[in-house]
């Protein structure tokens, strides 16, 4: 069966009238989704951990009279993703997408610096989205009818120097929500999942990394993402094959061609025995933001 097919089996997610959960959603990617979800007519619940953010962005969605209710929610606590996902019952009474997408760059020395640079990157890229999915699972199987969308990054499907806490948490998020999928499936569940893989997407993910870190691969990496980010693709266009992803009823939303192929790549050289290439110079898109 076709994944148009399967999600033709379930009732759509993306409707007029139904409700979308977000996190990370006071800008870039997450924004952009609600914008694209409140086009479909639905209503959007936006969570962030920047509070006047989410202030200006839902006088600004309100204004066209749209169904915007914001939270602040750290997505690295259980209990406040429990409380969001109340919290948008209480408001909108259901939760129809959740769009699992906050997350956080970690530029850093994985090696030599403090071992918080790795759990604060899996806390918020690996627990953020676990906490989503087992918040929002209960209360979709409830309703039959669901979707949940993780933010991964094409760092989840290809290896990258300089950014191993980052990337670690991204293959995660993809072996993570792909053994949900198959789970969902497997029982015949009325929820679909995705996960998203973008590459380089014009967002404020590294506003709030450090300018200057002291391992020189590190510094050139992050050089290299502030880069990338300043001139990746609009988060627009991020937000578009999403709702298509979820209509289509599609585990794979990848945005970049250059994703397909590098991933290929990489699997033809393990199937061929071949080590990873080291003679070419730092790849920006080997990350993105979310």
């Amino acid at each position: 069966m076709s994944d148009s097919q399967l999600a033709a089996t379930r009732p759509p997610a993306v409707a007029p009238g139904n409700v979308a959960v977000i996190t990370g959603g006071a800008s870039g990617i997450g924004l952009a989704v609600a914008e694209a979800m409140i086009a479909e007519g639905m209503c959007v619940v936006l969570a962030d951990i920047d509070a006047p953010k989410l202030r200006d962005v839902e006088a600004r969605l309100s204004e066209d009279r749209a169904g915007v209710a914001t939270m602040v929610c750290n997505t690295t606590a259980e209990a406040d993703v429990n409380a969001l996902i109340e919290f948008a019952v209480e408001q909108f009474g259901a939760v129809h997408v959740m769009f699992n997408n906050a997350g956080i760059a970690g530029v850093g020395d994985a090696w030599t610096d403090p071992v918080e640079l790795w759990n604060r990157v899996l806390d918020v890229n690996v627990l953020g989205v676990v906490h989503g999915i087992r918040a929002a699972l209960p209360v979709m199987q409830q309703q039959g009818v669901g979707h949940i969308v993780s933010t991964a990054s094409h760092a989840g499907l290809n290896g990258a120097p300089g950014i191993a806490p980052y990337v670690a948490s991204k293959h995660a998020v993809v072996g993570l929500s792909e053994s949900l999928f198959l789970e969902l499936e497997l029982t015949g569940s009325p929820v679909g999942a995705s996960v998203l893989c973008p590459e380089f997407v014009k967002t404020d993910l590294m506003g709030k990394e450090p300018e200057a870190v002291e391992s020189p691969i590190a510094q050139s990496i992050n050089q290299a993402l502030v880069a990338g980010v300043d001139g990746g693709i609009p988060a627009s266009e991020v937000a578009a094959e999403v709702v298509a992803g979820i209509k289509a009823g599609r585990f794979w939303i990848l945005t970049h061609d250059s994703t397909r192929d590098a991933s290929v790549a990489r699997v033809q050289r393990a199937a061929d025995g071949v080590n990873p290439p080291v003679n070419i110079p730092v790849d920006p898109s080997a990350a993105t933001g979310s």
